[in-house]
C-alpha cells in the first residue's frame, strides 16, 4: 500500500506542478499538447493523453482535466498505468506569492491505477520514482481537501503470485468530516486476501505535522491481523504507534518467499508496535499457542550497523506446531543465496563478515523446546554482539541424561578469530537430538574442549572427547593439543570389534580455517595393518582437496572390512604405496606399487563421484599367482558338495556406476587352472558390462573371446564366447602343477564355447544355461591302463600292469555338449587310440548337478576276458559314481553261466572281443574335418 500510494502521489504531483503553470497560459490546443509533452518527459517518456483541459477563471482558480491516461510499458498486460475520468483542482493564486501551490481541493473521479511486476522482478513503476530519495521527504502535495470517488488500484505480482484489487473512496460522515476508505480483495499464493482500512481525513495523511489515525483489519487465508493506532507522513510510514493483534485457527499457513511456508498454529498474539524512522519495535509481546506462552520484546534498528535486541522467556515452544521441521527438511532452494560450492573456511569468513555488520543482544530463556520427537530442557542463551565482539555469557541445553554448556568471547575485528571458547559436553545424545533431520543413528558425545585463539595462533588444552555410536558398533576417543608447532591428535577407536589407533600431526590450528593446503602427517594402525600418510589437505572439515603420499601394509586386506565397511578381497600379506589426490569430486590413486605373496600390481586408478560414479583403471602385473588371490588362512567353502555356488555375486552394485578397466598380467601361475597370461578391457556403461577383448594365453596357444553382462533387469543376463586355439597341453599342465598328468597325457587342443545365462549367482546361471561347448584334440598319449579298464579288458589290463606299459598313442579326441535350460547333453564323444575307439553320450542336469553319462570303449584287436560294456557315470559333479554293472553286462554273465552248463569251454565266448571296434564311432578324420570346417579353418 505504501509503495502504491507513493507512486500515485508522484504522478499527481508532476501533473499539478505543470497545471499551475498551464493555468497562466491561454487555454488552447497548443497549451494542452505542451502539457502532455511536459508530463510525458517527467514520467520517463511514458505517453500521456489528456482528453480535455478546462480552466475556470473564478476565484479560487479551477482546473479540470478530463479523460487522462498514462501509458504502461509495452510488456504490461494493460495498456495504461493510470486512467482518470477527471482530475479537478482548486488553486489559491495568492499563495503563489509565498512559494506555495495553494491547493485547496484535489478531486479524483474514478481513478484507476494498474501496478504490475513480472517474475524477473521488473515493474511498471520503477522508472517513475526515485528510490534514492529519503523516505522522510515531505510530500509535494498538501491539499486542504481530498475527494476520491470510485477509485480502484490493482496490483499483480508474478514473483509473489499475488493479484489484489483495492477500492478507494472518501466518505463524508458529517459536513467537513471526510474519511478515507480502502477495501482490498484478491489472493496471494492461492490464499484469499481481504483488507479493510479506515483512516482520518485524507488530507491529513499527506501532512507531516500531525498524526494520522488508521484502523486496519486484514485476513490472509485464515490468519487475521488488526492494527489500531496512528502514523505520520503517509505514504512513507515514518512513524507508527498502536496495538497489533494476530489470530489464527488450527492450522493456518504463511505465504512463502522461495522457501516453503511455515505453518501457523492456533494462536493469539498481541504487541505494541512502534516505529520511529529506522527503528521498529514490538513491545509487551504476548504469544499464546496451545500450552505455550512467550513474553518479551523485539527491537530492530536499521542503520549502518543494524541492531537487534531480543528478550524472550516462556514455558515451552513446540516447533512441530509451526511446521519448522518440514521447512528444514525441504529440498527446495533457500531464499538466501546458497554458495554450496564455498569451502567451510570461506563460509566461516562470510559469516564473520556478516556478524561484523550487526549489533545484537539476545536474552532467551525457555523451559522446554519440542521438535520431532525430541525434547530439550532448560534452554538458556545470553549473548551480546557489539563493537565486533561476540560474548557468550551462557549457553545451556539439557537433554534427558545429557547436556551441553558453552561460554566464551570471540573478537571479530581481525581477519582471523581471537578470544576463548570453553565447551563441556555431558553424554549428549546426538542421534536423539538430530533424529528429526535424519541422523538418528548418531551416538553420544562426551568430553571437554578448551580453545584459546590469538591473532596468529590457536591453542587447545585439556581437550578430550569421546564418541560412542552403538548403531555402528563404533567408539572413538581422542585427545587434541594445539601449540605453536601445530595440531596433534592422538586417540583410539574401535568398530565392529576391530581396534584402530590414530596419531596425526598437522599445521597450526588456525590454518584449518584458511583455503590454503593444510599439512598432515601420521599413522593409523589396526592390529597388524598400518597406514602412513604424508601430504596436504584443503578444508579438512569437508575435504575439498587432498594430495598425500600413502603406504599401507598388512597380513590380509579383508581383515579391514569390518573397520572400513568395505568388501576388500582376502589376499596374501600385502603392501601398497601410491599418491592419493582428491579434487573436484575426483579421487586419483597414481603410481600404484603393490605386492602380495608372489604377485604384483602397478598402474593408476581414477574415480569420479560427480554424478554417476565413474571408474577408470589401467593396471599391470608382472606376475600373478592365483594362490595369492586367497589368503592362506582363509577357510574353505563349507558347501564343498556343490560346484556352482548359490552365493550372490553382488551384480546389483554395477547398476549405478560406470567404469573402464584395462588389465594385463604378463605371467600367470595357476594351480589346477591352465592359464599363463591375461589381457582384457572391461567397460561398464549404464548397467551393461562388456569385456572385450578378453585374451588368455594357454600353453603356447591362446583363448580369445568376449563377455557381456546386463544387470539392468532384476535378473541379470549375459553371454560368453571363447575360442581356444593351438593349446599344447603338456606345458599347460606342468605350469598348473600337474606334472604327472602332463607326462601321461599330451597333445594340442582347440575348441569354442558359446553360452548364454541369467541369474544372480553361479548356481542360478548354471540352472538356466543355454549354449554349447566343442573341444577337439589331436596327437598326445593317454594312460593305456585307464583305456583298457574303461573297456573292462581285464586281460590287457593285467598285461599292461605287468609290462609297465602305461601309455597308449592317441589319434584324436572330440566332444560336443549342448545345453538348453540348464540341461547339458553330451551330443558327441569320440576318442581314437591305437587299440580302441571310445564313444559316449548322456546328460548333466546343471541345476541339480546330477550326472547321467555313459562311455563305452571298442577294442580294435582280439582280446580275451573283454567285457565290452558301457561304463555309466552317476552321482554329482563333485562326487561322480562309476557303475559298470549294466544290463548288457548282466546278460553276458547269464549267457556265460548257461554256456558252462551246456559246454564249459563255451563259457569264455561272451567275453571275447572280435576286434571289430575299428568302425565304431564317426572316425578321426571325419570329426576333425567337421570341427575345422565349423571353426572356419
Amino acid at each position: 500500500m505504501a509503495k502504491a500510494a507513493k507512486i500515485t502521489v508522484a504522478v499527481l504531483a508532476a501533473m499539478l506542478l505543470l497545471l499551475a503553470g498551464a493555468a497562466m497560459i491561454i487555454q488552447t490546443q497548443w497549451a494542452q499538447q505542451q502539457l502532455e509533452a511536459q508530463l510525458s518527459q517527467r514520467l520517463g517518456d511514458r505517453a500521456v493523453d489528456i482528453g480535455r483541459l478546462d480552466v475556470d477563471w473564478a476565484w479560487p482558480l479551477g482546473i479540470r482535466l478530463s479523460d487522462v491516461k498514462v501509458a504502461n510499458p509495452e510488456w504490461a498486460e494493460t495498456p495504461y498505468m493510470l486512467e482518470l475520468d477527471a482530475l479537478q483542482v482548486r488553486l489559491d493564486p495568492r499563495a503563489w506569492l509565498t512559494g506555495s501551490l495553494g491547493l485547496q481541493l484535489l478531486g479524483l473521479e474514478q481513478p484507476r491505477v494498474n501496478l504490475s511486476r513480472r517474475a524477473d522482478g521488473r515493474s511498471n513503476w520503477a522508472a517513475l520514482i526515485d528510490e534514492d530519495s529519503p523516505d522522510d521527504s515531505a510530500s509535494p502535495l498538501q491539499p486542504e481537501r481530498i475527494r476520491i470517488s470510485d477509485g480502484q488500484l490493482t496490483y499483480r505480482d508474478a514473483a509473489l503470485d499475488a493479484d489484489i484489487t483495492f477500492d478507494i473512496a472518501t466518505t463524508e460522515e458529517a459536513p467537513g468530516q471526510r474519511r478515507l476508505s480502502v477495501d482490498g480483495r484478491g489472493s496471494v499464493q492461492g490464499k484469499p486476501l481481504r483488507l479493510s482500512l479506515i483512516g482520518d481525513r485524507p488530507a491529513t495523511a499527506l501532512s507531516s505535522e500531525s498524526p494520522y489515525a488508521v484502523k486496519l483489519d486484514a485476513r490472509l487465508g485464515e490468519i487475521r491481523a488488526r492494527f489500531d493506532g496512528e502514523t505520520q507522513a503517509l505514504p512513507q510510514l515514518d512513524a507508527l504507534l498502536g496495538e497489533l493483534k494476530l489470530t489464527a485457527p488450527e492450522t493456518a499457513e504463511l505465504i512463502s518467499f522461495r522457501q516453503p511456508a511455515i505453518d501457523i498454529p492456533a494462536l493469539n498474539f498481541s504487541a505494541q508496535l512502534e516505529r520511529e524512522g529506522p527503528r521498529w519495535a514490538l513491545q509487551d509481546m504476548d504469544l499464546q499457542t496451545g500450552k505455550s506462552q512467550l513474553n518479551g520484546s523485539l527491537v530492530f534498528e536499521h542503520s549502518a550497523t543494524p541492531a537487534l535486541t531480543v528478550k524472550l522467556n516462556g514455558n515451552q515452544l513446540d516447533l512441530n506446531r509451526w511446521g519448522v521441521m518440514r521447512w528444514l527438511q525441504t529440498d527446495e532452494p533457500s531464499a538466501v543465496a546458497d554458495d554450496s560450492q564455498a569451502s567451510l573456511p570461506r563460509r566461516i569468513r562470510q559469516m564473520l563478515e556478516l556478524l561484523r555488520e550487526y549489533h545484537a543482544d539476545v536474552d532467551l530463556t525457555l523451559d522446554r523446546l519440542f521438535y520431532g520427537d525430541v525434547t530439550l530442557n532448560d534452554i538458556v542463551l545470553d549473548a551480546r554482539l557489539a563493537e565486533q565482539q561476540l560474548t557468550i555469557e551462557r549457553l545451556q541445553v539439557a537433554q534427558a541424561d545429557g547436556a551441553i554448556q558453552a561460554s566464551g568471547t570471540l573478537d571479530l575485528r581481525q581477519a582471523s578469530l581471537g578470544g576463548n571458547l570453553d565447551v563441556t559436553v555431558d553424554q549428549l545424545d546426538l542421534g536423539q537430538a538430530l533424529a528429526p533431520l535424519g541422523y538418528e543413528t548418531l551416538g553420544t558425545l562426551d568430553g571437554e574442549l578448551h580453545a584459546r585463539l590469538e591473532e596468529h595462533e590457536a591453542r587447545l588444552s585439556d581437550t578430550q572427547l569421546r564418541y560412542d555410536a552403538p548403531a555402528q558398533d563404533l567408539w572413538v576417543e581422542f585427545a587434541a593439543e594445539a601449540t605453536d608447532s601445530g595440531l596433534h591428535i592422538q586417540g583410539d577407536a574401535e568398530r565392529n570389534g576391530v581396534p584402530l589407533h590414530v596419531e596425526l600431526s598437522g599445521g597450526p590450528l588456525l590454518a584449518l580455517f584458511d583455503d590454503q593446503p593444510f599439512p598432515v602427517d601420521g599413522t593409523l594402525t589396526s592390529r597388524e595393518s598400518r597406514l602412513q600418510v604424508e601430504g596436504y589437505v584443503t578444508d579438512l572439515f569437508e575435504l575439498h582437496a587432498a594430495d598425500v603420499q600413502l603406504s599401507i601394509r598388512g597380513p590380509n586386506p579383508a581383515r579391514l572390512n569390518p573397520l572400513l565397511g568395505l568388501d576388500l578381497p582376502s589376499l596374501a600379506p600385502y603392501q601398497l604405496s601410491g599418491r592419493l589426490r582428491w579434487e573436484n569430486q575426483q579421487l586419483r590413486l597414481q603410481d600404484i606399487r603393490a605386492r602380495w605373496g608372489e604377485s604384483d600390481l602397478s598402474g593408476d586408478v581414477r574415480l569420479s563421484l560427480s554424478g554417476r560414479t565413474m571408474l577408470w583403471a589401467n593396471l599391470y602385473s608382472n606376475t600373478l599367482n592365483t594362490k595369492d588371490l586367497k589368503a592362506p588362512d582363509t577357510p574353505t567353502d563349507p558347501a564343498g558338495d556343490q560346484l556352482f555356488s548359490d552365493e550372490p555375486l553382488g551384480l546389483d552394485a554395477l547398476r549405478n556406476r560406470d567404469a573402464i578397466i584395462r588389465y594385463e598380467a604378463q605371467r600367470v601361475t595357476a594351480k589346477d587352472i591352465p592359464l599363463n597370461a591375461v589381457d582384457f578391457k572391461a567397460e561398464l556403461d549404464n548397467g551393461v558390462l562388456q569385456v572385450e577383448p578378453l585374451q588368455l594365453a594357454i600353453g603356447g596357444g591362446q583363448a580369445n573371446g568376449r563377455l557381456r553382462v546386463d544387470v539392468r533387469p532384476p535378473q541379470p543376463t549375459g553371454s560368453l564366447q571363447l575360442a581356444l586355439e593351438r593349446i599344447d597341453l603338456s606345458p599347460v599342465l606342468r605350469e598348473a602343477d600337474l606334472s604327472q598328468v602332463a607326462q601321461d597325457s599330451a597333445g594340442t587342443i582347440g575348441g569354442q564355447l558359446d553360452i548364454r545365462f541369467d541369474g544372480q549367482s553361479f548356481g542360478e546361471m548354471a540352472a538356466e544355461l543355454n549354449g554349447q561347448l566343442e573341444l577337439a584334440m589331436s596327437g598326445g598319449k593317454l594312460d593305456m591302463l585307464a583305456v583298457e579298464l574303461l573297456g573292462l579288458d581285464a586281460g590287457e589290463a593285467a598285461v599292461a600292469a605287468l609290462s609297465y606299459s602305461e601309455q597308449v598313442e592317441m589319434n584324436c579326441a572330440y566332444l560336443r555338449f549342448a545345453s538348453e535350460q540348464g540341461t547339458a547333453k553330451l551330443e558327441q564323444l569320440f576318442i581314437s587310440t591305437v587299440d580302441s575307439n571310445v564313444t559316449g553320450g548322456g546328460t548333466i542336469n546343471l541345476a541339480t548337478e546330477q550326472l547321467d553319462l555313459a562311455v563305452e570303449a571298442h577294442a580294435k584287436d582280439f582280446s580275451l576276458l573283454s567285457g565290452n560294456s558301457p561304463v555309466q557315470l552317476k552321482g554329482t559333479l563333485t562326487d561322480p559314481q562309476v557303475e559298470v554293472v549294466t544290463n548288457e553286462l548282466i546278460a553276458r554273465a547269464v549267457a556265460s553261466v548257461v554256456g558252462a552248463l551246456v559246454a564249459p569251454p563255451l563259457a569264455i565266448l561272451p567275453w571275447v572281443e572280435a576286434g571289430l571296434g575299428e568302425g565304431a564311432g564317426v572316425g578321426c578324420r571325419k570329426v576333425l574335418n567337421e570341427f575345422k570346417r565349423d571353426r572356419g579353418n
